[in-house]
């Protein structure tokens, strides 16, 4: 059995890993801010502009609100909790939960759409089929549009299932 705390600990290492694998991939400089783990944090330069990763458990170092950046991508990850079934019957039931991890993707309209393309293709590798103990990605949906006066905007949305 694996409890919600321990998924979304798991969830939020695998988010952790894009900066490490977005710096060969996408060719832009990753400034990772969250939940004060090894991979968050960190800020990587290549050769684009940053992309900002914001988890909604986040903390401004300064206590001030999260202010999009207006000149580079970014991106806002948020983890939603679904449905709850009972998976079998046994000593004690085991109940499986269900969720949505959203990632929501920003690159500023004068920079053209391939640098939002490559942005949502990395977010899709590094998810899909994405398990460990008793958590599974089972299904990345592919990216959607979303209405933003100041950006391109495009929702990922991937599928998973603990327990």
């Amino acid at each position: 059995m694996m409890t919600l705390t321990q998924a979304e600990i798991e969830i939020y290492k695998r988010i952790g890993q894009f900066a490490d694998r977005s710096k060969y991939l996408i060719g832009s400089t990753l400034l990772l801010i969250g939940d004060n783990s090894n991979n968050l944090g960190t800020e990587l330069n290549t050769t684009l502009e940053n992309i900002v990763v914001r988890t909604e458990n986040q903390m401004n170092g300064e206590g001030k609100p999260f202010k999009a950046p207006a000149n580079k991508p970014w991106c806002k990850v948020s983890i939603q909790y679904a449905d709850s079934q009972v998976a079998s019957i046994g000593d004690n039931p085991c109940i499986r939960d269900y969720g949505i991890i959203s990632i929501q993707c920003f690159t500023p309209r004068n920079n053209g759409t391939l640098t939002m393309t490559a942005l949502c293709d990395q977010w899709r590798e590094l998810l899909q089929s994405f398990g460990v103990s008793h958590l599974e990605v089972y299904k990345v949906h592919a990216p959607q549009s979303m209405d933003d006066q100041d950006f391109y905007a495009k929702i990922i949305r991937a599928e998973f299932r603990v327990n």
